[in-house]
């Protein structure tokens, strides 16, 4: 059979002068949304030249340039962002808020995941040799996590905060902490526990509708942030590694009897030591065919991207023991069926099978956030 291809035509660019123009009025009518935010009235005037600046032609987007191209005061600006006693969360509870209002929906999903920046230098707050996404490996750069938000009515980034790498507190750092303006109450937080940070400030402001969480394995191979997102009454739907290990069924436990000397055993031991969990990716070959389901995730640049998935209730394995149920949810590639993708949900057990696939898709746009 031959492989047919089809040439997509380039976008016909057809903005007349008054759509931009209409666009740039949305725009400013938008920004005099968030003048509440600012103490002062010169604080929310450098608000609109920053952002200006974000939106402009020049291809260096730091402070110096942006002032330059704007023909504005470089230190002005610099002062602006770097001292001026105005703070992020009014402008992120009103951002919020305007999300909620336009996308918001019930069954709305939470996305969470990191992001990083390359540097070239080692001055830059939180810099450091660690994983970078961008490129794909270790690097020199910055770290941010994310709290982005979709619903069937579109998406947007919701707040982020920099990740500060555990050395970054250490005696060696006190001169670059001062140096970078470093609060001296801050303490070292791993990624996941900054994401369920941004998850319960969101609820706490009290706008944001969303009924499940989404994020890659990193927050997934966490089971103290699979277990803070299930403690807000939340549902998460989180990519665990092929290593993680289940059991079909719940094995049973006990407490050792105490043979009257040493200390009272407490810990729970398998009943059955030969009972040991499983690998995820061991249970693939043990799924019948007929138990897969063939879905459409969502509607790709090329197309519809359609992947088969498998659904089981399993027993989660912490530390060699049984933990709580969940769902288990398999998801491979047609195009190269070895490509498999593995998640864990704490779902209830009667919880439709085609919202897996539907909170499956809605993971994408936090890339594009």
């Amino acid at each position: 059979m031959g492989i047919v291809t089809q040439t997509c035509p380039a976008p016909e660019c057809n903005l007349t002068e008054q759509d931009i123009q209409r666009f740039v009025d949305e725009m400013k009518d938008y920004v005099v949304l968030f003048e509440p935010a600012f103490q002062r009235a010169e604080q929310s005037e450098w608000s609109k030249t920053y952002l200006h600046g974000l939106l402009g032609d020049a291809p260096r987007k730091n402070i110096e340039r942006i002032a330059l191209e704007l023909g504005e005061n470089v230190r002005s600006l610099q002062h602006f962002i770097g001292q001026s006693p105005w703070k992020a969360e009014p402008v992120i509870a009103i951002h919020q808020g305007l999300v909620a209002e336009t996308l918001g929906e019930a069954d709305g999903v939470a996305l969470i995941d990191e992001s990083g920046v390359v540097k070239q230098g080692d001055d830059s707050v939180g810099v450091a040799a660690q994983y970078c996404g961008s490129v794909g490996k270790v690097a020199n750069s910055q770290a941010g996590v994310y709290l982005g938000y979709a619903s069937r009515k579109g998406y947007s980034l919701i707040e982020g905060q920099l990740f500060m790498p555990e050395a970054w507190f250490d005696g060696e750092h006190a001169k670059k902490r001062t140096a970078c303006s470093v609060p001296e109450e801050l303490e070292f937080k791993t990624k996941p526990e900054i994401g369920l940070e941004l998850l319960r400030r969101s609820i706490q402001r009290g706008d944001l509708p969303f009924e499940w969480v989404a994020a890659d394995e990193l927050y997934g191979d966490s089971p103290a942030f699979r277990d803070g997102v299930a403690e807000l009454n939340k549902k998460y739907f989180t990519e665990i590694k092929c290593s993680s290990l289940i059991w079909r069924c719940r094995p049973e436990v006990y407490v050792p009897e105490w043979k009257s000397r040493g200390r009272r055993p407490t810990r729970l031991r398998l009943r059955n030591p030969s009972d040991q969990p499983m690998r995820v990716d061991q249970w693939v070959f043990h799924i019948p065919k007929d138990s897969w389901t063939r879905a459409t995730i969502k509607e790709g640049s090329k197309g519809p991207i359609v992947c088969d998935f498998a659904f089981l209730r399993v027993v989660e394995a912490r530390n060699g023991l049984p933990g709580p149920e969940v769902w288990l949810i398999i998801r491979r590639n047609l195009d190269a069926p070895t490509e498999l993708k593995f998640y864990f949900s704490n779902a209830p057990a009667n919880t439709p099978l085609i919202e897996f696939v539907r909170v499956s898709g809605m993971r994408w746009p936090i890339e594009m956030d």
